[in-house]
């Protein structure tokens, strides 16, 4: 009697859709970080990840829709940073917080970052998504109240574009990265 080698299970269905959606995300960003999004087409990344058009499709119905799917895990990071601080009891620590949690997504979203900040097209398809908009009134709304004066909303609305220079900064690791945008942001944020 020979004892055979157990197969791997093959993955659920529900977890095979969950990977071809991950491959399709991660060679979406790679294509519009390399061609940029409007040169890059639904068949470009089919080819990419050995899938048919119609396979895309079925996960993704409109190249803003992969768009949104690439850009959805940078907002939903910032939501979570930005209700963790909306529990602290100062404003300096709900600075803090937010201070290390922007930085954080900044880093661990950088390919994103450099993409959003380096392809000209991002202004249109962006631009109709208020998401991120309402997500910085309520980061406004947590560090300053009700009445935030002029400079305080500028402030918060200045630092999503520190995620811009990154793609200026290949250079530095992300080690060396992080202290220095650290300051970039406790110095735009005003205390008061």
């Amino acid at each position: 009697m020979t004892m055979s080698k157990a197969q791997p299970r093959p993955a659920s269905r529900a977890e095979q859709a969950r990977q071809t959606k991950a491959g399709i995300l991660a060679a979406s960003l790679r294509l519009f970080a390399q061609h940029g999004y409007s040169a890059t087409s639904f068949q470009d990344i089919a080819d990419e990840v050995g899938l048919t058009k119609a396979a895309v499709s079925y996960h993704f119905p409109s190249k803003i829709e992969l768009l949104r799917g690439v850009c959805d895990p940078v907002h939903e990071t910032m939501t979570a940073v930005v209700d963790d601080a909306s529990r602290l009891r100062t404003r300096r620590q709900r600075i803090d917080a937010m201070a290390r949690g922007f930085v954080e997504v900044m880093i661990s979203q950088r390919a994103v970052m450099g993409f959003l900040a380096s392809d000209p097209a991002m202004s249109g398809p962006l631009q109709t998504d208020r998401s991120m908009d309402s997500l910085l009134e309520r980061a406004i709304h947590v560090l300053y109240g009700d009445t935030p004066t002029g400079d305080q909303r500028l402030a918060v609305y200045a630092v999503p574009a520190l995620g811009d220079a990154l793609s200026a900064l290949p250079q530095f690791t992300d080690e060396e990265l992080r202290p220095i945008l650290l300051r970039a942001v406790k110095r735009l944020v005003p205390e008061r």
